[in-house]
């Protein structure tokens, strides 16, 4: 069992300044696998720098003049969850207030689609129908920013994708594991989270996580977390801008993790680990609350909602794969637990998920 230390380190003499920063010419090129695979077992992550097209200020400048909209038109967005006139489920707006009603974390939610091709009579069940939603962007008519909005972060979503696919290749690559660019052929819940935290008390973190949830929100020295500690699911590109509070474990430790503007951060999840079979370990991160607004976007790429996990790259069965076969329903589990921001507890309900968990 870890043991934690009670203070965070952030001075020179931390060992998360040595984390590797990759330049993308290098890895889109191929060139990368040996400094990916070295820095995801040793730290859990990685620095992707030198990103062409990515506006990391447009992101930033893109998400102020979404958030400090009136509420009444961020939620002509919002998930059906917060607005019901609205049928959005798992894209658009999202947020949870204080125990004073005051939104004090907001979430958009962007994916892959600008429609939608397909019935539900033609899919399994009603999560993947759901998985395939349409982006629900904001009009100029109560946003006049609407489309440098759209335009700024439709850019992001692209170059996120890309590199996401890149590093799979890069990752089946270094572990000769030629079947895993294929889990991610379809990546239906791939997610782009654009994210806005205030500071908050004690009290208003229970309006987030349900008290079973198994989350603690203090950190060891007493101090508000904005995000629990946890780990992500799969591959996580994630940009924290010029923001502070990201802390990650590393060695039994909790360290702060050097924010590197224009950079975006590579963070691998527990399913990386279990179908690698521990070569490449899962980063256990947080958010402190530094009392101030903090943006972030993390990009969650992920399988095929029909990828199979049940098996790692030596052809063991993984721990998700005693309950699950199939990425989308262990992926419903996950959603319903960690994003109360958009869904109700029941949003991705299935009635044949058991079945769908271990059957072919």
């Amino acid at each position: 069992k870890a043991v934690v230390s009670t203070q965070s380190t952030g001075g020179p003499h931390n060992p998360l300044h040595n984390v590797p920063k990759i330049n993308y010419k290098e890895l889109i090129e191929g060139h990368a696998t040996d400094q990916i695979l070295k820095a995801m077992k040793q730290y859990a992550f990685f620095y992707i720098v030198n990103i062409p097209g990515f506006d990391a200020h447009g992101e930033v400048k893109a998400m102020e003049s979404f958030f400090t909209l009136p509420q009444a038109v961020k939620d002509t967005c919002a998930s059906v969850k917060h607005n019901p006139n609205n049928t959005n489920i798992l894209r658009g707006y999202g947020h949870t207030k204080s125990s004073g009603g005051v939104p004090i974390e907001e979430v958009f939610n962007i994916g892959q689609y600008e429609s939608r091709t397909i019935d539900e009579s033609e899919v399994s069940c009603r999560a993947e129908f759901i998985s395939r939603e349409p982006n629900t962007w904001p009009t100029k008519e109560n946003f006049p920013q609407s489309q440098e909005f759209r335009s700024v972060l439709e850019n992001g979503f692209k170059i996120r994708m890309f590199l996401a696919r890149k590093i799979t290749e890069m990752i089946a690559q270094g572990l000769n594991y030629p079947g895993f660019v294929n889990m991610f052929t379809e990546a239906e819940f791939t997610s782009f989270y654009l994210k806005k935290y205030k500071a908050r008390e004690s009290k208003d973190n229970s309006h987030i996580y349900r008290s079973d949830s198994g989350y603690s929100m203090k950190a060891e020295d007493g101090r508000d977390l904005s995000i629990p500690s946890h780990i992500d699911t799969t591959i996580t590109l994630l940009t924290t801008y010029t923001n502070g509070g990201l802390q990650a474990l590393y060695k039994n430790e909790w360290y702060d993790v050097p924010s590197v503007m224009g950079s975006m951060m590579m963070m691998s999840g527990s399913l990386i680990k279990d179908l690698s079979d521990g070569e490449l370990p899962a980063l256990r991160h947080r958010v402190i609350d530094i009392k101030t607004d903090r943006y972030s976007t993390p990009f969650f790429f992920n399988p095929s909602f029909h990828a199979h996990i049940n098996r790692s790259n030596s052809g063991r069965e993984t721990e998700v794969g005693k309950e699950f076969l199939k990425f989308g329903p262990w992926q419903v589990t996950q959603l319903h637990r960690d994003e109360p921001l958009l869904l109700h507890s029941t949003s991705l309900h299935c009635n044949n998920l058991a079945k769908l968990a271990t059957t072919n």
